[in-house]
């Protein structure tokens, strides 16, 4: 049975319900704990840590998905489902092709896969949804795509799907719409990739035509993302209507075809007309400018934050803490935001090992017995923490001994389409193969950096680069002072090409207690939105791996 303490909150004695200190964000009351319900809950609004315990184990070998394949024998429509499709346009041989079913309560829709049917998806009244039990989630229609298939049309819903077909469009659709705008994952989209994303490999034109409201263009950019906007093709809706099926409704086959074969490129690196960016720029000046995700420590937000799509340089004197602090800033990314990352860290092999420092930062305890005055993690806790970094860790690991830069974004771009990753590690940059620069290492860096940054913007993924500095200077006292990115080993253009760029220094790593002192200097932002030049001194955590901010150390 799960307990607190394996969540990291130390209750000790005490039972019932009462308030104590938040071990996550260090609220001196913050922090509801009720030990009959089980629960916890932070009230400082930027924490709002909650959660229940388990009430028993999670073996590790549950980690796999078990799948449930639903009954299905088709039976002809009834006539009351058969008249609710005709009002949307939608004929009674199309239905029959999709195998659609209904009775007067509701309407099954059989997601088909390898032969079989893998889910079913049903609508009752007041447009209620559910599905058949723990299905195998695949894209809706997918099943239809063939190798010589080339291009390929994805909507946002089974009825919009249905109306394409009417006009002659093969399409797919995901399988519950767009998520909400307050949304922080794409959980049911990740799993259809991996059931179903294989399809899309040889689609050489993917049209996107999402429904035209805020969550479904938020779904169009995700789509892109994770497909290349290369391929991909957009889909605009005219006034009143905001998918296939009110198109169809409203203005007939002929015209959805027109609407279809009308989609434009997807805005891709390279030049574009003003007009392209209208809808974005009016979004801007209702909505205001982008906020870029909290790292989870209040005194770093002031000065930096993590924005999607930048490149973020980290770099600091060998032992300061530059790989400590950036796996830190992960954990509080994936626990705070579900952020899903791709980790090239050669140098941190073997990989176990690393698994287990990243755990003591999951659950704040240590992982090993040679902390005597500390409670080390339990098993459950453990186990716990590797199902949280399963889900939203993946090793990049280049087959070939080269390891160039071009097999870590190619590795990357797969974990892009198929897990939906938003941050990339590289640490630290010189495991990175230089054997086919074909010049010197500021080239080499310049041209690295350049499909690093295009990389981050096409596919809006933070990338975090460790990189040691050249040459450590000396005040005249003879003490260390803090690297800049010109000194980073290599080439100015560290400086001249991040969007970010930090440095972690110890000033005094040898001298008792203050060796736990660590400054992160804040030394380049490019937009004043996410941050600002500046310092922010944490205190080093060695038992857990974690920084906390001066409050949190009090």
């Amino acid at each position: 049975m799960q307990t607190f303490s394996d969540v990291g909150i130390d209750i000790g004695s005490r039972s019932g319900s009462f308030k104590m200190q938040c071990p996550r964000c260090g609220g001196k009351k913050d922090l509801s704990v009720d030990t009959d319900k089980r629960m916890w809950k932070c009230h400082k609004p930027k924490c709002n840590w909650h959660g229940k315990l388990r009430s028993d184990a999670r073996p590790v070998q549950w980690q796999s998905k078990d799948y449930f394949k639903p009954a299905f024998v088709y039976k002809e429509i009834s006539q009351k489902g058969a008249e609710f499709f005709a009002k949307r346009g939608i004929p009674l041989e199309i239905l029959k092709e999709f195998q659609i079913t209904a009775d007067d309560k509701s309407i099954a829709f059989p997601y088909f896969w390898e032969g079989e049917v893998v889910m079913m998806k049903y609508r009752g009244a007041n447009k209620k949804h559910w599905t058949s039990k723990q299905p195998r989630k695949v894209f809706w229609n997918a099943n239809k795509i063939t190798p010589d298939t080339k291009t390929y049309t994805i909507c946002e819903g089974e009825p919009d799907c249905l109306a394409l077909a009417t006009a002659g469009i093969p399409s797919a659709s995901v399988p519950f719409g767009a998520p909400a705008n307050d949304a922080t994952s794409f959980n049911d989209l990740d799993e259809c990739f991996r059931n179903s994303g294989m399809a899309f490999d040889s689609i050489e034109k993917i049209i996107l035509a999402t429904d035209s409201d805020a969550p479904g263009r938020r779904l169009e950019e995700e789509l892109a993302r994770r497909f290349g906007r290369e391929k991909c093709f957009r889909v605009v809706w005219p006034d009143g209507c905001k998918d296939a099926n009110d198109v169809l409704m409203a203005h007939g086959k002929e015209f959805l075809r027109e609407c279809i074969d009308n989609a434009a490129p997807y805005p891709v690196d390279g030049i574009y007309e003003v007009m392209s960016f209208r809808d974005k720029v009016m979004n801007l000046y209702e909505n205001g400018l982008p906020t870029a995700y909290s790292t989870g420590s209040f005194a770093l937000d002031h000065y930096f934050t993590v924005m999607p799509g930048e490149l973020t340089v980290i770099t600091g004197i060998p032992g300061h803490g530059k790989s400590s602090f950036v796996e830190w800033l992960m954990v509080n990314l994936i626990q705070e935001h579900g952020f899903k990352f791709g980790l090239f860290t050669p140098e941190h092999e073997p990989t176990e090992t690393h698994i287990a420092r990243l755990a003591e930062l999951v659950t704040g305890s240590p992982f090993s017995r040679e902390h005597p005055s500390h409670v080390r993690m339990s098993e459950i806790a453990l186990s716990t923490a590797i199902d949280t970094l399963q889900e939203h860790c993946h090793y990049v690991i280049p087959d070939s001994l080269n390891r160039s830069i071009d097999d870590i974004l190619s590795l990357s771009k797969v974990l892009v389409k198929r897990e939906g990753i938003k941050g990339l590690i590289l640490d630290p940059w010189n495991s990175i193969s230089m054997n086919d620069m074909g010049g010197s290492e500021t080239h080499f860096i310049r041209e690295s950096l350049d499909k690093l940054r295009r990389f981050a913007r096409s596919h809006q993924v933070s990338i975090f680069i460790v990189a040691h500095p050249r040459i450590q200077h000396k005040d005249k006292s003879g003490n260390y002072i803090a690297p800049n990115p010109y000194e980073i080993s290599g080439s100015s253009r560290w400086r001249d090409m991040c969007d970010n760029c930090l440095c972690l220094f110890r000033e005094a790593e040898n001298d008792g207690d203050k060796r736990h002192e660590v400054q992160c200097h804040i030394q380049k932002i490019k937009h004043k939105f996410v941050g600002k030049i500046g310092m922010v001194a944490f205190r080093y955590e060695f038992n857990s791996g974690r920084f906390l901010d001066s409050l949190q150390a009090l």
